[in-house]
């Protein structure tokens, strides 16, 4: 068994990821009723936690995060400090990243179907276009820019959820640290042409590293490499890329272009918004695939990485939390920070070290939403559930099986009551005259050996309390 190492609210289980800044852990919490969840731990390396400019970009990040609500955006729950050590709480998405996945198609040398390409882009669209287009409490524009749209920030669940995650370089009005023009930040191989040039950034910029992304999907290599920083940075200033029909012959002309029309240089020639990105994509899916769903994604990624799925799962059940849990959750930085912001208002973080107490808020509604990945929804009150959405409980309502012969008699009109009868009482049926009685055979017993006649038979779930109201 292992012992998983406690940091504020979160219990420490493995660790996923790993950089120059921070190292990112799976961890457990709990909510007020008791429930545990997964949720995502970004722990700060620790010769940058006296490097107050870095502290601070954290803050943007997880400011900039907290406030964006949006079913492709990964949450943001925290940022604090607890015993000496800074970390983000967010959201965790139990999948891969498109890096390691597109890593994955590298080796089997095929590039991503264009369906599940087209889904995932379009995806990221809706929620890029969510933050480009955030207001504040004033309902005035954030005037939010990623800068840093790449495979390794965009994570498809096993569920085919995609989520966009990691604002540390966005910029918006929210943010304190500002970028001088001429500072380059983000990821050299995704930048737009203007990002290269160190130039003032609009929403746009993200729309060309959204077209890298999908470049790079639909062939499995990006639309700009190079040899070393200097070269690379010339190549995406340019951008001339390889077209995707000369890498994929089989590339269907409609995704290419839309491939295309995000990498153009002029800004002016692009797309306009990510909206408009997400509308061609979802257009064209609808042709190309008129059936497809999420479905089909999540087991696309689920057949791909089934080995790695069965043993997270044997790791996850070896860890145990410590016999001495402690109640100290540590300091919220963002909700410190709101205090001299009044246009901030961050949600209060639903967690607790503890399965059992009381010191954590009950998570309101929209805590857990729909758009939110199903490790961080809770599993219990599903009666609440269905009687929010008046849909009956499938395993516990009684089948029959109906013999359509015999509904259809049975829904013929009933006898009209016979005159002065009030319609409101039910009377019994008039007994029947006594028969003759006539010498016969016995009746035989009733054929019971239904064999496969059952499974053709119509079956229908009924619901006894929607039958009663009626």
């Amino acid at each position: 068994m292992r012992r998983a190492q406690q940091l504020g609210r979160y219990h420490l289980l493995d660790r996923i990821a790993f950089g120059g800044m921070a190292e990112i852990y799976r961890a457990k919490t709990f909510d007020a009723h008791g429930h545990a969840h997964l949720v995502a731990v970004k722990r700060v390396l620790a010769h940058l936690a006296e490097d107050d400019d870095f502290i601070q970009m954290l803050v943007d990040e997880a400011k900039i995060a907290s406030v964006l609500r949006h079913a492709s955006i990964a949450r943001v729950y925290e940022f604090a400090r607890a015993q000496g050590e800074y970390f983000i709480a967010m959201e965790h998405v139990d999948g891969k990243d498109a890096r390691t996945i597109l890593e994955r198609c590298r080796q089997k040398k095929k590039p991503m179907p264009p369906e599940h390409a087209a889904y995932v882009a379009a995806e990221v669209a809706s929620a890029l276009h969510a933050a480009h287009t955030a207001v504040d409490a004033r309902r005035r524009p954030l005037r939010i820019v990623h800068r840093d749209v790449s495979p390794s920030n965009i994570i498809v669940s096993y569920t085919g959820e995609v989520k966009l995650c990691d604002f540390g370089i966005a910029k918006a009005t929210l943010s304190k640290v500002n970028t001088k023009t001429g500072v380059i930040k983000g990821k050299v191989k995704y930048m737009s042409p203007e990002q290269a040039l160190g130039r003032k950034l609009d929403h746009r910029s993200d729309v060309f590293s959204l077209g890298s992304c999908l470049y790079e999907m639909l062939t499995r290599v990006p639309p700009f490499t190079a040899g070393n920083e200097m070269d690379l940075l010339i190549k995406v200033r340019d951008a001339k890329y390889r077209p995707v029909s000369e890498l994929v012959p089989s590339t269907p002309p409609e995704i290419e272009a839309i491939a295309d029309k995000c990498l153009t240089r002029s800004r002016a020639q692009r797309y306009q918004t990510a909206a408009e990105v997400e509308a061609d994509l979802r257009a064209f899916l609808r042709r190309y695939a008129p059936t497809y769903s999420r479905s089909h994604l999540g087991r696309y990624v689920r057949k791909a990485f089934a080995t790695e799925i069965e043993r997270e799962l044997r790791m996850l059940e070896e860890y145990v939390l410590a016999d001495d849990v402690s109640d100290d959750v540590g300091e919220n930085l963002i909700a410190g920070r709101a205090q001299s912001e009044p246009d901030f208002a961050p949600a209060p973080v639903p967690f607790q070290p503890r399965p059992t107490g009381t010191h954590a808020a009950a998570p309101e509604a929209d805590d857990f939403g729909d758009g939110e990945s199903h490790t961080t929804l809770p599993r219990s009150d599903s009666e609440g559930l269905r009687s929010e959405t008046d849909v009956p409980d499938l395993h516990a309502a009684q089948t029959m099986i109906l013999d359509p012969g015999r509904r259809v008699r049975r829904t013929s009109a009933p006898p009209p009551l016979p005159p002065g009868r009030p319609a409101g009482r039910a009377m019994p049926p008039p007994v029947p005259p006594p028969r003759p009685r006539t010498p016969s055979r016995p009746a035989p017993p009733p054929d019971l050996d239904w064999g496969d006649e059952i499974h053709r038979e119509e079956t229908m779930i009924l619901d006894r309390a929607r039958l009663r109201r009626r």
